[in-house]
């Protein structure tokens, strides 16, 4: 009772801790998975002492590991794997080969004077470092929107060989644990038997076995269920890979990799991580706690230099392996930079090494404090690894840097006179519909990797790139565009384009799509020549339709239309207000409202003309009706406004509260 308490204690300590110094973390933008390693160190044997590794805490941390390792089996797509094999395995063998074969020389020799580290460890420790941080690197690359660049494409493709990589050191631990005289070749065979075995039954198990099962869980519509069968898969794989020796890692790994390309991949993720982000935290603790203080203390300069040697090594070994396939070496290098870190394998190849013997405890620990130093770096390699390219290929004139390989495509295949086309969705294909049966040159960026694969095996002129960047818009040479056409609604992201194309071309028109006229003024004050609102557009085919329905000319209906485009949607501006009103207010939505006012007897307005008056800012007074009159456009300003006159305001909602007090009180 009293050790159940005092675990009870520990975990109370540790996950208080992490979760102090993870709030701070994430005001910095660090990893929380570092918070977790530093709470450990500081928490553990060689620091404050507060927390004891003990059995039961082993066994939870194992756990964690073995969830993050089904996870990261989850994510492993095998689409993807095959869309990108040759980025994956060419380069992916050609990285990891090289990096193992460097680390393990300069291990190897580095652990020849002592019996220490044998060559076993040497090569389990650079096969570790070999790999890197799938999490770090994808949640950069996504945050930082290079996940569709071609060194983004590069560092993913690398990443899934990584991963199979991944599984092979987790069959060699075991297999290399003790000494090769003990170690016959038939006991060997007979271990990667028993897991080709486990591997093919897992295989049968994903693809028959278990969606039914999961099928008939779903069926019940039990949240509890699925959790409860979502870590019976996991616990159970685990276990019959270690009944035949191998890790309970390689199981879940397996297992997830074989659920990956099932339809219940997200819910068994959404299930799983609760239980993945609580054991994984106590992990990285408990391998914090393995880091020993007096170490860091005694050989701090020297983890450091190691942690930036090792950032160095890999970003020049995978810069050469890159350049060596035909990579450009802006690319080559930035993936370089990409994925230059140690990896959270590495850990985990660290906790299972000591387990089976095979790296000792101070040097586990050296590696661990060196790849630390090396993740806490990460996120500024690769904010500024492709600026810092640029400066160097600058200086060397080998490369031009400035701009990806495929806006040098663009720039060569459209000189001038041609369609920009910014964002190929929906709008974007159906304007292309139009060009290109008129023969009209145009020219689409978009970031939708997928789109774009679709969309250029069609044929269609589509290239990768961020339109919201000023020197993607001058390769695409926005400066000798016959006219440029912003096809997606993102207000914001419209208004940079406006901003950059409004400085490479103060005249090119430009045409903007929104889905209404709340930033209409907005738009057109920044530089669009115009605006087309979807919802007026649609109003205006309906009205058509149902015009032709009721026996109307069409050419009194093309007219009427033709007429509301050339007064930019005049007649259709703002809208009678009903219980939105006050949700308009509240968010400061600049959505035009339309708010009739009836003048009483007492109304300031009254007896008063429209030049006499000061209205807001803002404020306009589109119609008057008068009993069976109707006064509107040039007949208003010699309107004298009487008792009874109901006056129609268009403006925003702050505008016209204004503008009502205005006419009825004269304030």
């Amino acid at each position: 009772m009293e050790a159940e308490s005092h675990l009870f204690t520990e975990i109370l300590i540790m996950l208080g801790a992490s979760t102090v110094l993870i709030t701070f973390f994430y005001r910095l933008k660090i990893a929380p998975l570092l918070a977790f390693l530093i709470v450990g160190i500081a928490l553990g044997p060689t620091g404050l002492a507060l927390v004891e590794e003990s059995e039961q805490l082993s066994t939870m941390a194992e756990l964690g590991l073995a969830f993050l390792l089904f996870i990261l089996g989850l994510e492993f797509s095998f689409p993807r794997l095959l869309a990108l094999r040759k980025t994956v395995f060419k380069l992916g063998s050609v990285q990891v080969g090289l990096c193992t074969l460097v680390f393990f020389i300069a291990l190897y020799w580095w652990g020849t004077g002592s019996e220490s580290l044998g060559w076993q460890g040497a090569f389990i420790i650079a096969g570790g470092i070999a790999l890197s941080s799938t999490a770090i690197v994808s949640k950069e690359l996504t945050t930082l929107g290079q996940l569709n660049t071609r060194h983004g494409e590069i560092a993913i493709g690398i990443l899934l060989f990584q991963d199979l990589v991944a599984v092979g050191l987790l069959i060699a631990v075991p297999l290399l644990a003790g000494n090769s005289d003990t170690q016959t070749p038939a006991q060997i065979a007979t271990v990667v038997g028993q897991a080709a075995v486990v591997l093919v039954f897992f295989f049968l198990s994903a693809r028959f076995l278990l969606p039914r099962l999961l099928a008939e869980v779903a069926y019940h519509k039990s949240d509890e269920l699925l959790v409860l069968a979502a870590l019976v898969i996991v616990l159970l794989s685990g276990f019959l890979t270690e009944q035949i020796g191998l890790s309970m890692e390689l199981g879940a790994f397996v297992a997830g990799m074989m659920l990956g390309d099932t339809r219940f991949r997200h819910q068994l993720e959404a299930d799983i991580r609760p239980f993945r982000d609580l054991l994984l935290g106590l992990f990285f603790i408990t391998i914090g706690m393995n880091v020993d203080i007096a170490l860091l203390q005694q050989f701090w300069a020297r983890i450091i230099f190691f942690g930036l040697m090792l950032l160095l090594v890999k970003t020049a070994v995978i810069s050469i392996a890159a350049r060596l396939l035909k990579e450009s070496w802006r690319c080559s290098m930035t993936a370089g930079m990409v994925l230059a870190q140690g990896g959270e394998f590495l850990f985990a190849l660290m906790a299972l090494a000591s387990r089976n013997n095979l790296v000792p405890a101070d040097v586990a620990s050296f590696m661990i404090s060196v790849t630390i130093v090396s993740m806490v770096l990460t996120p500024i390699t690769i904010r500024y690894g492709a600026h810092w390219v640029d400066k160097i290929l600058q200086q060397f004139a080998k490369d031009t840097p400035v701009e990806y390989q495929e806006q040098h495509e663009i720039t060569q295949q459209y000189s001038s006179g041609h369609v920009l086309i910014l964002g190929f969705g929906r709008v974007g294909q159906t304007v292309a519909r139009f060009l290109r049966p008129l023969g009209i040159q145009y020219l689409v960026l978009e970031t939708d990797h997928i789109r774009i694969a679709e969309a250029s095996m069609a044929g269609e002129p589509v290239f990768f790139g961020d339109s919201t960047r000023l020197d993607i818009l001058k390769a695409a040479n926005a400066k000798e565009a016959a006219i440029i056409i912003i096809s997606f609604d993102d207000a914001e992201a419209a208004c940079k384009i406006l901003q950059h194309i409004r400085h490479i071309n103060a005249h090119v028109p430009v045409l903007t799509r929104t889905r209404d006229d709340a930033n209409l003024k907005r738009l057109t004050d920044m530089g669009s020549t115009e605006v087309i609102p979807e919802t007026h557009e649609a109003s205006l085919t309906l009205v058509s339709h149902a015009l032709l329905m009721l026996n109307i000319p069409s050419q009194t209906i093309h007219d009427m239309i033709d007429k509301s485009r050339r007064d930019r949607y005049k007649m259709l501006k703002g809208f009678y207000h009903g219980e939105r009103v006050g949700f308009l207010k509240k968010n400061n939505q600049e959505s035009i409202v339309v708010h009739a006012v009836r003048l009483t007897e007492s109304a300031w307005a009254s007896g008063k003309k429209l030049t006499e008056m000061i209205l807001p800012m803002g404020l306009h007074i589109s119609k008057v009706y008068r009993d069976q009159e109707t006064f509107e456009d040039d007949t208003l300003e010699d309107v004298e406004f009487q008792r009874g006159d109901v006056i129609i305001l268009n403006g925003q909602i702050d505008e016209i509260q204004l503008g009502e007090a205005y006419l009825l009180r004269g304030k």
